[in-house]
């Protein structure tokens, strides 16, 4: 009777230490007999002392639990678990007192967290650099015992409530949240999901009976279960300024937490504030137990999720006891830090300043002196010594009890660094013993595996079985031994086929619209409509299948009519929505869906290792200023709140899923040989309206974010034909992207349609981008991932009048009215900005004592050398826009005409980025002004600007001269050739190439452009004074503050730069419309800056400048200046 002592022993260890006057005795005889029924539990008020938290149970309460185990058929019919009513308050614990004991356990456990931390970072680098795929295809005795579990498992819980009632944090607005769920259940079904009861000495099993009475029945050992789970109004509440019920009697305290428990989601108490308002899951689990026997054709589980509706709500109040939630939380750790140093009470202010200097000498200074002392020196050494070879002992299998007693008080001792570093030696020098016998590797190979899942011997099931116990148990669960045949799961089978499916999901922020409304009202509904999501797996090719759709996506705002506000969301703007909604008919069965996203690996259908599929419709966004405004109320903090422990814990979770994430793409990438993706994102539009509320008619400006498509191209260039051979190529198009204003009753929904109308302000822009990944990684010479793009025009056109329009367009946005003034230095606080966890181990990784330790050959250090001078091209790019356009017209009588155009022709951008530096290269073939009011003699637009080329030059050649070329290298002092010829210790390199430039004067085109400017300036809407006052102050206050953070944090920039830049001409004619006046040319300018932490040098020389005057019968028609040099030197204290 080996699991009737278990289940005796679990109950009597666990509940006796929670439950008040636990009767072990009557336990005992009620377990024997196989029905286990208690009632009317009490949780003791310390039950959460050994978790260490903050709370103190004021009432806890279970009334009744239920537990029937059929001993005499515990392998075929079911265990059933039943708990009705529990309900829980709990409050904050005000008095803390220190634990010397419990102060340092968690310490130690936090410490060998981090330590554990750091090393599972180095193992998955390890084991992605070294992975291999070993698929068990056959049945094992744990994958047969958990299905034998989930068969005959059945559980019911019923009426949960658990409160926490805080009235410190506020005194004069106390809060409560809590959890409260109606029930769930987990039971047997038949095939139309009946629940089952299960007879004794029965050989079948009777179903409950439908509404005509009729019974069903099951054969008992049947291949394929059916399990029904369903949860049911399940709900999380936060109710603020809420009145006390600690203060209540205990009979009245679980009355009233009783009739708190919603029914459903119509029927729920008053006075409850919900963010999750109650909402019920049903989850249908079909398990077949041996698919093999059905020639797979059942997939083993297969899982339906159907959760309804869910609603979520937010509104100011809840949103303010979360931060000061938060606060005191952080209040209280600062306050645990510093407890042991704290007396019981402070009598003089002496004593204040006594604690204070004690908390600060004793963890800040006095640990810095004692680490220069000898004596500790050598101590700490020898703690080293002793700990490697006890953790040698560890690996090796070798350890003592003693010594694992003694490892505890050295890691207690060490800190993070010399752990993990000690760790490190530790393992690689086990490494080396591992060049022994097979034999020997299969022990420690065990060891190794077992070391981290030491279980109680109390419950090892291998030890407490005997012989006959365990043949039955492995006969109920079906299990014959490890299959050693060579039959193996078929390519197309599913063994996990999950389908899950949401409703409706919304999300409501609440908020009173008027001071003197007495209740919230929803500013603001975002609702997701049909969503579903299935998961695959198929386990022979070791693949899966994601798919997620989703039907609709709207985002309701606040209606300006306060009579309509708590009707349907039909009375209320649309700020998003999907556009298909706007044109088609009210089916939605006809609807494509607005997402759809598809991912699967090692797909059937294609030859490719990845496939990615998103398609996406397109939407409607509408800024609503009322609402945006509201929203901004609503979040806005009514104090500071600095809540350093949360953003401490938000950066240490960002850290640790960004490894994780960084760490599984880069393998993943690195080893995708085809990838397969296609990705679709049909055009969608934001509009701005003027006054920030959108009407029929009204002005409008529109940005078309244009149809992307991401797609692999299969077809490879012509060109260089092998070397792209070796390449995955992608091409991304994007089509369409376009800036339009509209003015009161301007038709934008048509022109967003054409190329080309006044109202475009960005006239449709297309960008090709062609994308290739290397299928090796391990060649220098071909970069990893290469990036082209193309832009062919980018036409821009403003008029004089349409611009005055759009900044009155901007001014005539509302902004929201703060309530109060948050500090802004807030923004600055302090966050670590790098990752400590990854730190430790690079730099553990980079210690010359671990890398004399790795494994060499002999001539290792000469190819070092070698892999250092070739670096590896990571990441190679070039762009291209042929031309940019802006046009600026003068709107007169209704009509426009050009005044200004602004060339920009070919502009060129190539960089490389690789191992230890990155290097960037951009061009400018021409940049040309012109004056469109003007015509020269050649009947040509007058130019104010240009590049001047060649009579003889074709400017279609490749060899054409660029009007401007910037080459940048950039390294860091971290790369190992720093001081070679390429860098010359230079972080910062950037050499500056300009051609000749001619500009021409022209008086009477630059007086058109002053009178221009002039009506411009004239119509121009001028700020208020106090407006602009206010602006210069915040903009002091911003710069006081950020000098203040550069000065707490310290941060050293010790960067070097040298920069060259040459310009070979510069051409100024000065002239009028009949005549012209004379030239001005500049040769030869050379300018070099040289900037160091301590100095900037400048060095400025002038060749030629001539000023020629064109006249024949002038006296003086050249004068020249030869050779102008100046040298500044510039140095920190401001010297020259």
């Amino acid at each position: 009777m080996v699991f009737e002592k278990l289940v005796v022993h679990l109950l009597e260890k666990y509940l006796s230490e929670y439950i008040e006057n636990f009767d072990s005795k009557k336990l005992k005889i009620d377990v024997w007999s196989g029905n286990v029924v208690l009632e009317n539990l009490y949780l003791k008020p310390n039950a959460l002392a050994d978790l260490d938290l903050p709370l103190t149970i004021i009432v806890g309460h279970l009334k009744k639990l239920t537990l029937q185990v059929p001993w005499k058929n515990l392998y075929t019919h079911p265990t059933k678990l039943t708990i009705d009513g529990l309900y829980v308050l709990v409050i904050p614990k005000i008095e803390i007192e220190y634990n010397a004991k419990q102060a340092e356990k968690e310490r130690h456990e936090a410490k060998m967290k981090e330590v554990d931390k750091i090393e599972q970072i180095q193992k998955d680098k390890e084991d992605q650099k070294n992975i291999k795929k070993v698929e068990k295809d056959n049945d094992t005795f744990g994958a047969r015992l958990k299905l034998q579990i989930i068969q005959n498992l059945e559980l019911s819980i019923h009426n949960i409530h658990i409160v926490y009632e805080d009235r410190t944090t506020k005194p004069s607005h106390p809060f409560a949240f809590g959890i409260t769920l109606n029930y769930i259940t987990f039971q047997t079904t038949n095939k139309e999901w009946i629940p089952t009861i299960i007879k004794e000495n029965s050989p079948v099993i009777h179903k409950t009976t439908n509404k005509e009475w009729i019974p069903t029945i099951i054969k008992e050992n049947s291949p394929v279960i059916h399990k029904l789970g369903e949860l049911n109004a399940l709900s999380i509440y936060w109710n603020t300024n809420v009145k006390s019920n600690s203060i209540l009697q205990r009979n009245e305290i679980i009355n009233n937490l009783q009739t708190k428990i919603a029914v459903d989601n119509e029927k729920v108490p008053q006075d409850m504030l919900y963010i999750f308002r109650p909402f019920n899951v049903k989850a249908k689990l079909i398990v077949t137990m041996k698919p093999r026997e059905l020639n797979f054709q059942r997939p083993m589980f297969y899982i339906a999720i159907d959760l309804g509706q869910i609603s979520l709500n937010l509104n100011r109040s809840q949103y303010l006891d979360i931060l000061d939630l938060l606060e005191f939380q952080d209040h209280i750790s600062a306050k645990l830090k510093y407890i042991k140093y704290r007396p019981k009470t402070f009598d003089k202010i002496r004593q204040k300043w006594i604690f204070a200097c004690n908390a600060i000498v004793d963890e800040k200074i006095r640990p810095r002196r004692e680490c220069f002392k000898w004596k500790n020196i050598k101590t700490h050494l020898e703690n080293c010594r002793e700990y490697r070879f006890i953790y040698v002992q560890e690996l090796t299998g070798k350890i003592t009890d003693a010594q694992k007693q003694r490892a505890e008080v050295l890691e207690k001792k060490l800190d993070v660094f010399n752990l993990t570093y000690i760790r490190q030696r530790a393992q690689l020098e086990a490494r080396k013993k591992k060049e022994e016998p097979k034999k020997f590797l299969k022990k420690f190979s065990d060891l190794w595996n077992k070391k981290s899942s030491q279980t109680d011997p109390e419950l090892d099931l291998e030890n407490l079985l005997s012989a006959e116990e365990k043949k039955k148990l492995y006969k109920s669960i079906g299990y014959e031994g490890e299959d050693t045949s060579t039959i193996t799961y078929p390519k197309d089978y599913i063994d996990i086929d999950l389908a899950v499916r949401l409703v409706m999901l919304d999300f409501n922020i609440w908020s009173k619209i008027d001071d003197s409304d007495e209740t919230s009202r929803v500013i603001t509904c975002a609702a997701l409509h049909n969503t579903e999501i299935a998961f695959k797996r198929r386990p022979a090719t070791s693949s899966i299948l994601f798919f997620a759709s989703l039907s609709s996506f709207q985002v309701f705002g606040i209606t300006t009519d306060l009579k309509k506000a708590e009707l349907s969301n039909a009375s209320r703007p649309i700020l998003i929505r999907p556009t298909n909604r706007l044109t088609s008919s009210n089916n939605e069965l006809n609807q494509p869906k607005l997402l759809q996203i598809e991912c699967e690996t090692n797909p059937l259908d294609k030859d490719s290792d990845y496939r990615i599929k998103v398609i996406s419709q397109s939407l409607e966004i509408k800024y609503n200023a009322p609402t945006i405004n509201k929203i901004m109320e609503c979040f806005e903090q009514d104090t500071r709140h600095n809540l350093q422990g949360v953003k401490k814990a938000a950066y240490t979770t960002y850290t640790d899923v960004k490894h994780q994430s960084v760490t599984l793409m880069k393998n993943n990438i690195e080893k995708i040989k085809v990838l397969d993706v296609y990705i679709d994102l049909q055009s969608s539009y934001f509009l701005l309206p003027e006054n920030g509320v959108y009407y029929e008619g009204c002005p409008a400006i529109c940005l078309d974010m244009g149809h992307l498509i991401l797609k692999q191209s299969i077809n490879a260039d012509q060109k260089d034909k092998e070397t792209m051979a070796n390449y995955i190529k992608f091409q991304l198009e994007l089509k369409k992207f376009q800036l339009l204003y509209a003015n009161k009753n301007e038709n934008w929904q048509d022109a967003r349609q054409q190329e080309s109308t006044p109202l475009h302000l960005i006239k449709p822009i297309t960008l090709y981008i062609n994308l290739y990944k290397c299928i090796y990684t391990d060649s220098i010479d071909l970069p990893l991932w290469k990036i082209s793009g193309q832009i062919p025009a980018i036409n821009m056109r403003i008029s004089d009048m349409r611009l005055f329009n759009i900044v009155k367009h901007m001014q005539s946005l509302p902004e929201s009215k703060k309530q109060s003034k948050t500090n802004k230095a807030e923004t600055w606080t302090r966050v670590p900005s790098i990752d400590i966890t990854q730190l430790t181990l690079e730099t553990i990784e980079n210690m010359a004592h671990l890398k004399k330790l790795l494994p060499t050959v002999a001539d290792e250090g000469q190819e070092i050398i070698e892999k250092v001078q070739e670096q590896f091209a990571q990441f190679e790019a070039n762009f291209k826009i042929s031309q940019i356009e802006i046009l600026l017209e003068e709107e007169r009588e209704n009509q426009s005409y050009p005044i200004f155009r602004i060339s920009l022709v070919s502009i060129c951008a190539q960089t490389c980025i690789k191992t230890f530096d990155i290097e960037l290269d951009v061009s400018l073939h021409d940049f040309i002004i012109y004056h469109e009011q003007f015509i020269t003699k050649d009947n040509q637009h007058l130019r104010f600007l240009a590049a001047q080329h060649e009579e003889n030059q074709v400017e279609t050649k490749i060899n054409s001269k660029q009007l401007v070329r910037i080459h940048i290298l950039h390294t860091s002092s971290d790369n190992p050739l720093f001081k070679s010829p390429k860098y010359n210790g230079i972080e910062n390199k950037v050499r500056i190439q300009l051609n000749k430039l001619i500009f021409t004067m022209h008086l009477e085109a630059l007086l058109s452009i002053m009178k221009f400017q002039n009506n411009i300036m004239e119509k121009w809407p001028s700020t208020t004074i106090e407006e602009q006052a206010e602006k210069t102050l915040e903009e002091h206050e911003t710069i006081s503050t950020l000098s203040k953070f550069m000065k707490t944090n310290n941060i050293s920039i010790a960067t070097t730069l040298e920069m060259e830049a040459n310009l070979e001409q510069f051409h100024i004619v000065i002239a009028t419309i009949d005549t012209q006046l004379f030239e001005v040319y500049v040769h030869g300018i050379n300018a070099n800056i040289r900037h160091q932490s301590d100095q900037t040098l400048v060095n400025l020389v002038l060749t030629d400048f001539c000023i020629v005057d064109p006249h024949v019968d002038a006296r003086f028609r050249k004068v020249s200046v030869y050779l102008i040099v100046l040298k500044v030197n510039y140095r920190k204290q401001g010297e020259l």
